[in-house]
């Protein structure tokens, strides 16, 4: 009788691996179809073997059971594990923006209850900036000064003419652009923390054979923290894919390029800076300044490169220069990089005379890297390993079932990708900016004849149906 419920479990738990295969959309036709046909001529196999009175024939079948009930619990868990995988990176509910009580150190405040009197600076694209005003409220009710001006805060500030401020955190930064000294010289006394639920606005495609080519803009703001977190956008690049002809258009835009930001007018702003608005400021920002449509992006951190690299086995990537950087060393030709490295690299510019340019073309070599090592690697170990490190870290808002079908299409067509990189040029200037106003900072004047160059080949690229 145990026997007889053991071999119905197993032929049930079969007939739900096989659902599950058929479901997943991941497996190519050919190689299902082998899968099934080896299930039932298992089952098959062992339907007739334990009606047979030999002891050893009877051994043979609990054997292939075992081994049908291995396989299939390895397809249930890689099954569960990828759509967990998927839930997390796609299902992005919330994102969170960090405001902060700023004092200068040689004030010696240390606390928000020392604080009596503070100043207030907001742009009007700043819309969780009320929200956190009222949770600072709940905190403590203080005297507010609000500045129409950054620079006449940050200047009242530094003079100790008021005792603290609260603005945006990303603002730190962007106030440390025009004065090298102020995180040196103040310190953050209290953190106000914001979740704003996303509104999803996406292109929802299931049969991913129907689309030809598409956009997909890769962001890496600059943080290790949560993924979830508003922050400039450093790594700004326009990734057009046309599966037909199995290319891939790399297009850098450098973070200092000089544009009209979505939506505002008068002063322009560096590209960096629509990272603070939210990802969908810098998308549109993007469309405007190539002419081109971007439905689908991801959105990486210095974590997310780290593990990523390291969850691949690390990459492989030329340099034309040889040079020290802290406690890592590049060497002129090939070098082997894992995942901090390969964010060191990523992140040089100081070293090189082009500066930001050839950050971003190393940025993109890091990528073709990762890109490369994907696609040809058959191991499911690394496949499974990747779902582990890197759902922490990254955040899209493509389709689960694009992403399986994109998967679908390579394992069944074995395309070998082609890569192309470019990147928009511009001059070095200064000027004023939206996000810091009053001032000038450094920029990147727009060379139109790279820019037109890049929306060409974009455009080309996305209308070949060859």
């Amino acid at each position: 009788m145990k026997r007889i419920i053991y071999y119905i479990f197993l032929l049930l738990f079969s007939i739900g691996g096989i659902y599950l295969l058929f479901n997943a959309t991941i497996v190519p036709d050919k190689i299902l179809y082998l899968i099934v046909l080896f299930y039932v001529v298992s089952l098959i196999l062992i339907l007739i073997l334990i009606t047979r009175k030999r002891k050893f024939l009877q051994i043979t079948a609990i054997i292939l059971s075992i081994i049908l009930l291995i396989l299939n619990s390895g397809m249930v868990y890689i099954y569960h594990k990828t759509n967990a995988f998927f839930d997390k990176i796609t299902n992005i509910e919330y994102t969170i923006t960090n405001y902060s009580v700023i004092a200068t150190k040689e004030a010696g405040v240390n606390s928000l209850e020392q604080i009596s009197n503070i100043g207030l600076f907001h742009n009007e694209m700043d819309t969780n900036y009320r929200d956190a005003i009222v949770e600072l409220d709940d905190k403590k009710e203080l005297k507010k000064k609000e500045y129409e001006n950054i620079i006449s805060l940050v200047n009242d500030l530094l003079s100790n003419k008021i005792e603290a401020i609260f603005i945006n955190e990303n603002y730190i930064d962007i106030i440390d652009e025009a004065n090298d000294k102020f995180k040196d010289s103040v310190k953050v006394i209290e953190t106000i923390v914001i979740n704003t639920e996303v509104k999803q606005n996406r292109k929802i495609i299931n049969d991913i054979t129907k689309l030809n080519s598409f956009n997909i803009y890769i962001s890496g703001i600059d943080t290790y923290g949560p993924i979830s977190t508003v922050s400039r956008s450093d790594v700004n690049i326009i990734a057009t894919i046309n599966i037909a002809e199995s290319k891939v258009l790399l297009t850098n835009t450098p973070r200092d390029y000089y544009v009209q930001l979505h939506g505002t007018t008068g002063d322009k702003d560096k590209l960096t800076h629509a990272g603070v608005y939210g990802i969908d400021m810098s998308i549109a920002t993007l469309e405007d300044l190539y002419d081109t449509n971007i439905d689908y992006y991801v959105r990486v951190n210095f974590n997310s490169l780290i593990t990523l690299v390291d969850a691949i086995g690390g990459v492989d990537v030329y340099s034309d220069l040889d040079f020290g950087s802290g406690y890592y060393h590049v060497n002129y030709g090939w070098n082997h990089f894992d995942g901090k490295q390969a964010l060191n690299y990523s992140r040089q510019r100081k070293i090189y005379l082009e500066g930001d340019r050839r950050r971003g073309r190393n940025q993109q070599q890091v990528i073709e890297a990762i890109i490369k090592k994907v696609t040809e690697s058959k191991d499911i170990s690394t496949y499974l390993k990747l779902l582990n490190t890197i759902e922490d870290n990254f955040q899209t808002n493509i389709e689960k079932n694009m992403v399986n079908g994109f998967i679908n299409l390579q394992v069944k067509n074995d395309y070998n990708w082609s890569v192309e990189s470019i990147q928009v040029n511009g001059y070095d200037s200064s000027n004023y900016t939206y996000s810091y106003p009053g001032q000038y900072l450094y920029v990147m004047e727009p060379d139109y004849d790279t820019l037109n160059t890049a929306k060409n080949k974009i455009k080309e690229l996305l209308e070949s149906n060859s």
